[in-house]
């Protein structure tokens, strides 16, 4: 039956998104995926009835056909076609995503682990251990480790930052204070993950805990979050700068990430979905990473490994193909300060 184009309002376009999340049990950022919504302008001058009926029909395909059958074809038959169904979602979001925000929590996890492209085991064949370095020269970071699986921790990472000393949770409360801008972009724009930390669901609940909790007196936190507010970005990035081992024109992120909690808490074993590789330095406190192969490169690659990290290292390796998990040692807060590079 063909549907009569007409136009159709805002309210009209937010009443089929709920419909879809209360009756297939999908969230926003599954929708934003869809190619039918990349064509539609929101203010809705031209998105008609039969893009709506398109859109709705659509979800359904994804979550019914598309999803289980790139399941099927990468997993139990293991096909090139079914690896690159699952690819043609990478490149999808790839293309027409915001690069700056890509991040494990715009697709699902459970999307991730059983959609994402395998690793090319060779990669991380020959990896025995996580290399320690110190003095690490462009030259050699750019040819042996950028773009690899090698992990390498980089003892002297922080020449000549002030993010150490500068970096507090007073510090932090003072450049998100209440009322200010960087707070509202911050919660309306940028991404926070709270992890288990009970009562805190946004960066105005971290701001607003009590002094007891922030010196660790009370309940435990653990808490990440983006800088995506250039004036607290550019606030921040007065006291640490691109580490010294990465040559200029590798292309730096924009948008880099804050970790910030107390003893045993930490990340779960996990994998990302950046696109490339990352780096952290460990500004207070300290860390352990454990590192594992994914599965398809048991048997092949080094199965785990596990450091720590201390004040004024840099940790620098692949999360998007090595599972990670973290935890936080001892009593003094961890303080971590992150990005990428392209």
């Amino acid at each position: 039956m063909e549907i009569e184009p007409k136009e159709i309002t805002k309210k009209d376009f937010y009443s089929l998104i709920q419909k879809a999340q209360d009756e297939l049990g999908i969230r926003d950022e599954d929708v934003v995926h869809l190619p039918i919504v990349s064509q539609i302008k929101y203010e809705g001058k031209n998105f008609t009835a039969r893009n709506a009926a398109l859109l709705y029909a659509g979800i359904v395909f994804f979550i019914v056909v598309g999803l289980p059958s790139s399941l099927y074809l990468t997993i139990i038959k293991e096909t090139s076609f079914g690896n690159a169904t699952v690819q043609a979602y990478m490149d999808y979001y790839e293309a027409t995503g915001d690069r700056e925000l890509r991040c494990l929590s715009f697709i699902p996890y459970p999307v991730i682990f059983f959609t994402r492209p395998p690793i090319n085991c060779s990669e991380c064949a020959n990896v025995k251990d996580i290399k320690y370095a110190s003095n690490l020269s462009q030259e050699e970071f750019l040819d042996l480790y950028a773009f690899s699986m090698q992990p390498i921790l980089v003892k002297d990472g922080q020449r000549n930052w002030t993010a150490k000393n500068a970096f507090s949770y007073d510090y932090f409360k003072g450049i998100y204070s209440p009322g200010s801008k960087a707070l509202e972009k911050t919660d309306k724009d940028c991404q926070f993950f709270p992890y288990e930390t009970a009562n805190v669901k946004n960066m105005a609940d971290f701001v607003n805990m009590s002094d007891e909790r922030a010196a660790g007196k009370t309940e435990p936190y653990y808490c990440g979050w983006s800088n995506c507010d250039g004036k607290a970005a550019n606030e921040l990035r007065q006291h640490y700068k691109r580490p010294y081992f990465l040559s200029p024109e590798l292309d730096h992120s924009k948008i880099d990430w804050v970790f910030m909690g107390l003893k045993g808490f930490g990340a779960e074993l996990h994998i990302d979905n950046v696109g490339t590789t990352s780096w952290q330095a460990q500004l207070k406190g300290t860390k352990k990473w454990v590192l594992e192969a994914p599965p398809e490169c048991y048997g092949t690659c080094i199965p785990r490994m596990e450091v720590i990290v201390e004040p004024g290292d840099i940790i620098v390796l692949d999360t998007n193909k090595w599972y990670h998990a973290t935890e936080i040692l001892g009593n003094e807060t961890s303080i971590v300060i992150g990005s990428e590079y392209y």
